[in-house]
């Protein structure tokens, strides 16, 4: 038995089945199938965003792209989080050109940097 036959046996028990029942149950599952259709006809909204279908279309609606209030509330909070970090770590850290500029006036050679011995060398100074 291949698809085909198993599809059309159990269109025939459906189509046994309603025509088993009552008027107004038929009358109310064909509102709720209605109801469905409409519902899954409407685009779908994840944070606020209208999600295309695969055809591309909105079905109609003429909404385009809508973003909700939470949307650009949760935007804003992300901007001012962000330029509070970047102020607070200018406040906080020493500027760069203030360290390269007390590195280029110390007593100390350039090539002392670089020296394996450098903590030898400055606890020995320390001890002057």
């Amino acid at each position: 038995m291949n698809e085909r036959d198993i599809a059309k046996k159990i269109t025939q028990h459906l189509n046994y089945g309603t025509s088993q029942m009552d008027r107004s149950v038929l009358s109310r599952l064909q509102t709720a199938r209605q109801q469905a259709l409409e519902l899954h006809a409407r685009p779908s909204h994840a944070f606020g965003l209208t999600l295309a279908d695969a055809s591309g279309g909105n079905h109609g609606h003429g909404e385009g792209r809508h973003f909700s209030s939470l949307f650009w509330w949760s935007l804003a909070a992300l901007l001012a989080g962000l330029l509070i970090a970047v102020n607070w770590q200018a406040m906080n850290g020493e500027p760069v050109d203030d360290v390269d500029a007390t590195l280029l006036a110390a007593d100390l050679p350039v090539h002392a940097y670089l020296d394996s011995d450098f903590d030898a060398w400055l606890k020995q100074s320390s001890q002057d």
